[in-house]
């Protein structure tokens, strides 16, 4: 074969091979085979929403989705993230990329923004999912109800059963979802000074003391020769607590004589153990029992009163971890009852 026939292969060879990576490259920015065409803007970073969604971009930085791979707590549970799977969910590539409602995967860029804008808002095509359609905004978002479900909360906040809680919950049937109490309806500035709704991006949830007292109610009240405790979960379209297997609720009391307090008992402990775990989580639970309070359901425990008491105290306790004590910073303290008995 001459020289011109070889090159003449060597060029159809080279333009067939540079129209496949033309055709892949269109799918992986944005193309799709009903001719949709990329986004001129490569999105990636929530600091490009900076500039735009000022005021969203300060609610979610600082917040437990923006630290999620960061955060001190996660570090150490995850064993600095040797456990690999708690990745999928602290720094998850696009919901909408790898299916909402489905388990998600790890990226490895931008480690600081954790759970961010573009997790949640970037579309399968590379453009940006929003509320409402806006050709005339700089990132042209597109409206999609999917990105709006409970779905897209199930992806990571259903490894431990929340999203199936909550289906089953009143809240479900009422149409009460996620985002209406994490994500509440706040009022925005346009830049010509106009107002319109949108919704909160910070998050609020188990280390929020204001969200976590919504969830209980918490009441003491004698009855007869005992004094009883209880716990409703009122408040929380979920178990109570939910989500991690180290979150714990407790619920603490004294009796006090006229000698003084005596030492704190543990009346209960709402806990879904770690699956190792051998030893019941309160006396009277089977091993590895889940003690977690369904939304809606209460539980009343009972103590007798012993003969010298004049009053009682009782503590309802939050725990980000089971393993602490009260006067440790991953306590918190939402409620505290006090009952004259004489």
């Amino acid at each position: 074969m001459n020289l011109p026939a070889r090159l003449g292969i060597v060029a159809l060879v080279l333009g067939a091979f540079g129209g496949s990576i033309a055709f892949l490259s269109a799918g992986q920015n944005g193309g799709t085979s009903s001719g949709d065409t990329a986004p001129a803007v490569r999105w990636e970073s929530s600091a490009q929403c900076r500039d735009c969604h000022r005021d969203v971009y300060d609610e979610w930085f600082g917040s437990h989705h923006q630290i999620s791979f960061t955060n001190p707590e996660v570090r150490s549970t995850s064993d600095d993230f040797r456990k690999e799977e708690c990745m999928d969910c602290h720094l998850p590539r696009p919901l909408a990329v790898t299916g909402f409602g489905k388990r998600t995967l790890p990226r490895r860029t931008h480690f600081d923004e954790g759970v961010g804008c573009i997790t949640c808002h970037l579309g399968p095509n590379g453009g940006i999912l929003g509320r409402q359609s806006r050709p005339d905004a700089p990132c042209k978002p597109v409206a999609d109800t999917a990105f709006l479900a409970v779905d897209a909360c199930a992806s990571c906040h259903n490894q431990h059963g929340t999203t199936d809680q909550w289906a089953a919950s009143t809240f479900a049937a009422q149409g009460t979802d996620c985002s209406s109490c994490h994500m509440p309806t706040v009022e925005r500035k346009r830049a010509d000074g106009s107002v319109r709704q949108g919704r909160m991006h910070r998050y609020d949830g188990a280390h929020d003391k204001a969200t976590l007292r919504q969830a209980g109610e918490f009441t003491l009240a004698r009855d007869g020769a005992e004094v009883t405790f209880t716990l409703h979960n009122k408040g929380a379209g979920h178990n109570f607590p939910t989500e991690e297997r180290h979150r714990a609720v407790d619920i603490v009391y004294r009796f006090v004589t006229a000698a003084g307090p005596g030492e704190w008992t543990r009346a209960y402990r709402f806990r879904n153990p770690y699956r190792d775990e051998t030893t019941p989580i309160n006396p009277g639970n089977a091993t590895s029992e889940n003690t977690q309070l369904p939304a809606g359901e209460r539980k009343t425990l009972r103590a007798a009163v012993p003969d010298d008491a004049i009053a009682v105290e009782a503590r309802l306790w939050y725990r980000l971890t089971p393993f602490v004590l009260d006067d440790d910073p991953r306590s918190t303290l939402l409620e505290e009852r006090r009952l004259e008995l004489r």
